[in-house]
């Protein structure tokens, strides 16, 4: 299968990781902008900036005559869009007669602007369980569930010692959000490693704590998930929908709310024979099912069949996991 990627060009996202493991099971060219030096800056993404690679077309704006003089030689099967933060022009999607889908992953954040964009293509993937049965019913196509994921080659274990309590990479919020309110109220009882980093440094970073820390945005199964148990630590994260269909409280992860995370914390840090049997499961169960090895197959499977089919029953297949 030729599948033409588009999407933005940015290190650390899901389209860079979709592409390498795409590239493994089927023909990819990819094109569309790269982060600019600008966005760089305001993202404060500078430590990866020598991390940037352009696309095999690189283009602002993606239209069919650019491909097709960028990429002379290729022919797509499939046009796959990525959703990577930063928006641009595809006037390729009514230029061209080919298939196309869309994955997108921030669904919580932009529910009605994902809609509007979604029904631009044939087949759908959402990062976020909770929006594919509304999606699916508004844009009568195929919608599917594919959760985001790790890459086990750079979300992995660091010969390093555990120096403080709890860790998490993350964003510093200009203003007190749920997660900021929820790491003070963790720092007032134990060392808290708090520090924005991406890749190789931030597993490496993260694998000097004893528990991993996540809190979702909003309601988000994030991929703060899977990059933390694919490190090899037990998580400590927010019930969100989807979590629970893909791994098992208190064996391969451990839940909190509000009301008990103090205590949660504490029990895993006062008992690490349980934590690190709980850190064990977690990496197990994310390398054997929850790679973006194990996306790019499943899109790869699903983009093989014929695009816009909808057979008897496939309402069932919208919920699933796939």
């Amino acid at each position: 299968m030729n599948i033409l990627m588009v999407y933005t060009a940015i290190p650390h996202t899901t389209g860079q990781y979709l592409e390498k493991a795409l590239r493994e099971v089927s023909s990819v060219r990819t094109c569309g902008p790269t982060i600019s030096e600008g966005v760089l800056r305001a993202w404060d993404l500078a430590s990866i900036s020598d991390r940037v690679r352009p696309h095999d077309f690189p283009c602002p704006a993606v239209s069919a005559r650019e491909v097709r003089l960028g990429l002379p030689d290729f022919s797509p099967d499939w046009i796959l869009f990525v959703e990577s933060g930063v928006w641009f022009e595809m006037p390729l999607l009514d230029e061209m007669a080919v298939p196309k889908a869309c994955y997108l992953i921030d669904t919580h954040l932009f529910p009605a602007d994902h809609l509007a964009i979604a029904s631009r293509f044939d087949v759908v993937f959402l990062a976020q369980k909770a929006y594919v049965e509304v999606f699916r019913e508004r844009l009568s196509r195929p919608v599917y569930w594919l959760p985001l994921a790790a890459d086990q080659k750079v979300h992995r274990p660091w010969p390093v010692p555990e120096t403080f309590d709890l860790g998490i990479c993350s964003s510093l919020s200009p203003v007190p959000d749920r997660r900021s309110r929820r790491l003070a109220r963790l720092e007032i009882h134990f060392s808290l490693g708090r520090k924005r980093a991406f890749l190789e440094e931030m597993s490496k970073f993260l694998s000097g704590a004893r528990v991993l820390f996540n809190s979702a945005v909003k309601d988000d199964l994030n991929m703060r998930v899977f990059e933390s148990m694919a490190i090899g630590k037990c998580l400590l994260t927010d019930p969100v929908p989807g979590l629970s269909d893909l791994f098992i409280p208190d064996v391969d992860l451990v839940l909190y709310d509000d009301s008990d995370l103090v205590d949660k914390a504490r029990f895993l840090l006062d008992h690490p024979e349980i934590r690190e049997k709980i850190a064990a499961s977690g990496r197990k169960k994310t390398l054997a099912r929850h790679t973006y090895r194990h996306r790019a197959r499943s899109v790869v499977r699903i983009l093989a069949e014929k695009p816009g089919f909808q057979r008897k029953g496939e309402e069932n297949v919208a919920y699933s996991y796939v």
